[in-house]
């Protein structure tokens, strides 16, 4: 998992009030944070404007390659 998400941090680390430093983290680096929970993999979290790229990137790959929109082997929504 190092090779797509290089930074990790504990949840632990978000009980100790130390949220609003990792948000800003991700905010500023505009790189993912994997977050992991009992020595396992549990969240990441993704600057929102990434998230958008990320997302349309997988919408023109399915365009490209012929996948329905309400295709049931999509595996995200776009709801907003």
């Amino acid at each position: 998992m190092e090779k797509y998400i290089e930074d990790t941090t504990l949840t632990r680390e978000f009980c100790k009030g130390k949220s609003a430093k990792l948000f800003k983290k991700v905010k500023d680096s505009k790189k993912p944070l994997r977050v992991t929970r009992n020595g396992k993999d549990y969240v990441v979290i993704l600057d929102f404007d990434e998230y958008i790229k990320m997302v349309d990137k997988i919408n023109l790959s399915e365009r490209s390659m012929g996948v329905r929109k309400n295709d049931k082997n999509r595996h995200y929504k776009q709801n907003w």
